[in-house]
């Protein structure tokens, strides 16, 4: 049985549902994992803003030259509209950002550090274009057991493939099976 503390970190990183795309290759030959849905303020003007698109891209124009922090935070899950059992979720985070004097690239970001909020200083020269990527490193994927009736354990995400995951799986379709026997 999972304890309340896993279970806050697995459901916090159930806020990335991500979507492999066609993005640029990174090292290793596996392309990058964009995290869709993260926003990007600029703290010094919060109006200039983003979100991160499918792909984890975002973009910023028009700022002066100057040194300023980015927020990176992510949405917490009740935020993000899922009807799926099944979804991929990652337990490391990278950031990479361009068009500022200085290329950043900030890794082995956690879940619980995107949705707390990650400030990335940045000094931009004369007409710079923010641009960059919230990717996602390791990857799981994780499966919903639904609540047992006359459980009182709730609902939670597991990972696929895990002992707990097997056992659900065996118990659901041997209900499955019993319901379709009393339906005849």
């Amino acid at each position: 049985m999972l304890n309340s503390e896993v279970m806050k970190h697995v459901t916090g990183g159930i806020v990335f549902l991500l979507v492999a795309l066609a993005t640029p290759v990174i090292d290793g030959g596996e392309p990058a994992r964009g995290v869709a849905g993260v926003d990007v303020i600029v703290k010094q003007r919060p109006r200039d803003s983003a979100v991160t698109d499918a792909r984890g891209n975002f973009a910023i124009e028009a700022l002066a030259a100057g040194s300023y922090t980015l927020t990176f935070r992510a949405r917490k899950a009740e935020h993000i509209p899922s009807t799926s059992d099944k979804v991929i979720v990652a337990t490391l985070y990278s950031i990479k950002i361009d068009g500022t004097k200085r290329a950043v690239n900030k890794s082995g970001l956690t879940s619980d550090d995107l949705l707390a909020g990650v400030d990335v200083d940045v000094n931009l020269g004369p007409g710079a274009r923010i641009r960059g990527q919230v990717a996602a490193g390791a990857l799981k994927n994780m499966v919903w057991i639904p609540k047992e009736p006359g459980s009182n354990i709730p609902g939670r995400w597991v990972e696929e493939g895990s002992v707990e995951a097997k056992a659900a799986g065996h118990h659901n379709a041997q209900q499955m099976r019993t319901e379709e026997l009393q339906k005849r």
